[in-house]
């Protein structure tokens, strides 16, 4: 299987940040310019991007005059998510260009009108974030308890609702660069058959193919930001590792490994 790479742009204040484990105390400014990132991501070979608005997330604000100049100018499919908690919202980035919008505090706290919403601009149309704190879901910016069921039971209940894509996230590893949480990838992946997208602690080429593997069996791709934007790695090496081009990691394998071999 491939992985889609989707580079994610964290906007606060008009800047692009990472917060380390979803805490606004706990947030990285990066002197960069948002529109030459994405334009920088789109040239090394993005599937896509992965844009926050963080300020809508957590009820403080909106980027969406520069979301709206960003979406003019993307080349490559581009996601956007924080704070889309109704309809004209969600519509309004749709019609901006967004190819998709995330939700991930109204699957969980309206689900009749998620569920009207899903209707009205299509399933493809959206991903359902699924952060996870703890193995439970987590919403309004990560701050509050879901008081859904675990992070398997949920995405099942997701699918039966006729959501196509997650994103998964373990917020505990979000921005720490520590590594992906597999397991939990593992279990979304045996409870959902659409598409997910992993997010929280991924370093680099060394962290796809455990994701590959763990991921088989449906449409996935990887998101991360801090190990971009601080130089560890690059879009264009992921791809090079991808296609088995990276000298140090050899050819990816992303064969699942065989019944009863080790996890």
């Amino acid at each position: 299987m491939s992985l889609v790479l989707w580079p994610s742009i964290d906007l606060r204040d008009g800047r692009i940040v990472r917060l380390l484990k979803g805490r606004l105390e706990d947030e990285t400014r990066y002197d960069l310019d948002p529109a030459e990132v994405l334009a920088r991501f789109e040239d090394e070979g993005a599937g896509g991007i992965h844009i926050v608005d963080l300020d809508a997330a957590f009820g403080k604000g909106s980027n969406s005059a520069l979301i709206r100049n960003l979406l003019a100018s993307r080349r490559v499919p581009v996601q956007v998510g924080g704070g889309l908690r109704t309809l004209s919202a969600i519509e309004d980035v749709l019609s901006a260009g967004a190819a998709r919008a995330v939700l991930g505090s109204l699957p969980f706290s309206d689900r009749v009108g998620f569920e009207e919403i899903v209707s009205k601009v299509g399933p493809e149309r959206i991903v359902v974030a699924l952060d996870c704190k703890n193995g439970r879901p987590a919403i309004r910016g990560w701050v509050e308890d879901a008081g859904a069921p675990g992070a398997a039971e949920a995405a099942q209940d997701l699918g039966s609702a006729g959501v196509t894509a997650l994103l998964v996230t373990d917020i505990e590893r979000d921005g720490a660069m520590s590594g992906p949480n597999l397991e939990l990838l593992r279990a979304v992946r045996e409870a959902f058959g659409g598409e997910i997208l992993a997010s929280g602690g991924v370093r680099g080429p060394e962290d796809l193919p455990g994701i590959a593997r763990v991921l088989a069996g449906g449409s996935a791709g990887v998101i991360l930001g801090r190990a971009l934007h601080e130089g560890k790695t690059s879009v264009a090496r992921l791809r090079d590792s991808l296609a088995g081009r990276d000298p140090r990691r050899g050819v990816l394998d992303t064969t699942p490994p065989r019944s009863g071999g080790s996890r």
